[in-house]
């Protein structure tokens, strides 16, 4: 039984140790670990390819918007900048061998922040 309490208390400080949450286990009992911060990629409306690292709280708000405007610092351009969301149609010719000429989609237009952080 103290083995068994031992085990366990090591398992649940690897998860502190590693810096992410222990989300499930793997078949030999390692823990799969979803990271604190992350970074991901934001293409905006002009095809300009944005980096941010984020927690996953951040990451939701821009995949499923809530606000129409955000303030997150660029890893790619290195500067603070202002992300807004919007809700919009796109044009488009050619989506999955289908002729479609107006879809949904959400837009980002980022500009530069102008107070830096």
């Amino acid at each position: 039984m103290k083995n068994k309490l031992l085990n366990l208390a090591v398992l649940l400080n690897l998860a502190c140790a590693t810096g992410g949450t222990t989300i499930d286990w793997t078949d030999n009992g390692a823990p799969i670990v979803r990271p604190k911060t992350q970074t991901f990629p934001i293409l905006d409306n002009r095809g300009i390819l944005h980096e941010y690292k984020s927690d996953y709280k951040t990451y939701k708000r821009i995949t499923h918007p809530k606000s129409d405007k955000l303030t997150l610092y660029c890893g790619v351009h290195f500067q603070w900048e202002i992300i807004r969301i919007a809700w919009k149609r796109g044009n488009i010719t050619n989506i999955a061998h289908r002729e479609e000429m107006e879809y949904w989609r959400w837009t980002y237009t980022i500009n530069k922040a102008k107070k830096q952080f």
